[in-house]
């Protein structure tokens, strides 16, 4: 599918649903479902204000939160939304699914394993392909091991565009520490369709972080800021399309609004949008090798360190040489070497190299390193094994 720029998006759902009467502890699904005049209404809206894609508002509905109705309640939003655009679109306006943070914690921290939050998204994502959505959208998550998860499913169950969106605070990081640079450069080179940033601040306060995010951006950057960061005092329809012309500036193409923001800022950078040109996505010359915290830039030839074992490895990165060694080098020949080392990689920011001539062991680790894991020319694959881990997980051959 191919995307005319800037693609215009829509703005906030549950700060106008409040508006409009939904209790602020209340379920917006169960709102939306009570009353979807309401939706209908505000989705009608965001069409006639110039929106291109509309998103079902199914933020927060899935298997975790939901139980065994999460399918249904699914499927009944997106027909609502189907309705509106189908009514309203003239067969010009997208639909995309909207897809939330899970709710479940990866272990160490929490208890879920990689399965079960890759199992949670999975499910959300087959309705969606099943409901004939026009983009896989995920946003507002916290966490790039999850972010990396919920992609993993969208393009592994269908070939539908994905928008990958996280949250960031003002100096650029996640919930969980992990730099703006990384997410999208990370997001990108697993094969999102756009990725960026939403929610969390305003459109002044975002700019440092989308020039910094279209330093390593691969595909076209989302951008959805609040209206504001003061809640009191939002910025007015007029006030953000002027900011949004700075965030185009610095690299935004895909653009909307989240918490606070109304059809009105919707149509106000409708208005301004002609008059913007959008910055096209640059190849980098350096090599990018993103751990789950930094993103790491090389000009130059890598250089590994002396091969660890999985038992002595934290304590060797705790004194690791960063002016000397580009990055650890480890070598794994089972399946639990590789969950002892998936478990511990959390605790350091160094980019890993992998020596291994077991295939499956090298696979699960590539699948669940939240990084590109760089594989040596040590390790003995067949051309199908190497091309996958490099397309499908974004790994590294040096």
């Amino acid at each position: 599918m191919n995307f005319s720029y800037p693609l215009l998006l829509d703005g906030a759902t549950g700060s106008n649903l409040i508006a409009a009467g939904m209790n602020p502890g209340e379920r917006t699904a169960d709102f939306i479902l009570s009353h979807p005049d309401v939706m209908t209404d505000l989705q009608r809206r965001y069409i006639e204000a110039g929106a291109s894609v509309i998103p079902a508002p199914t933020f927060g509905v899935n298997p975790t939160k939901f139980g065994p109705e999460y399918s249904d309640v699914l499927r009944r939003l997106v027909s609502l939304t189907r309705n509106t655009v189908e009514k309203y679109g003239s067969g010009k306006v997208l639909i995309s699914s909207d897809i939330s943070p899970c709710g479940l914690f990866a272990e160490p921290m929490g208890n879920a394993t990689f399965d079960d939050i890759y199992n949670d998204f999975a499910a959300q994502v087959k309705v969606f392909v099943e409901e004939g959505v026009d983009i896989l959208t995920f946003m507002t998550m916290y966490s790039l091991y999850e972010s990396r998860i919920a992609l993993l499913a969208c393009k592994e169950i269908s070939n539908k565009p994905i928008f990958a969106s996280v949250t960031v605070d003002r100096n650029g990081k996640t919930m969980t520490g992990s730099d703006i640079r990384a997410c999208v450069s990370l997001l990108g080179s697993l094969g999102a369709s756009a990725a960026g940033l939403n929610c969390s601040t305003g459109p002044l306060d975002m700019v440092t972080n989308i020039k910094a995010a279209f330093s390593a951006a691969k595909v076209p950057l989302y951008c959805k800021p609040n209206a504001g960061t003061d809640v009191e005092n939002y910025l007015s329809p007029e006030a953000f399309a002027e900011a949004v012309k700075c965030l185009i500036a610095e690299g935004a193409s895909v653009i909307g609004g989240c918490c606070g923001t109304s059809p009105e800022h919707i149509a106000a950078i409708a208005k301004i949008l002609p008059s913007c040109s959008v910055k096209t996505v640059e190849k980098k010359n350096t090599l990018a090798v993103c751990t789950e915290k930094t993103l790491h830039e090389f000009d130059g030839k890598i250089t590994l360190s002396p091969v660890y074992d999985v038992e002595s490895l934290l304590e060797d990165c705790f004194d690791f040489d960063t002016d000397e060694y580009s990055a650890a080098h480890i070598e794994i020949s089972s399946v639990e070497e590789a969950k002892q080392l998936l478990s511990s990689c959390y605790m350091f920011d160094i980019p890993l190299a992998i020596t291994c001539d077991d295939y499956t062991v090298a696979e699960k680790m590539a699948r669940e390193y939240c990084g590109n894991l760089m594989f040596t020319d040590h390790c003995d694959f067949e051309p199908e094994q190497k091309y996958c881990l490099e397309s499908h997980y974004a790994s590294l051959f040096i």
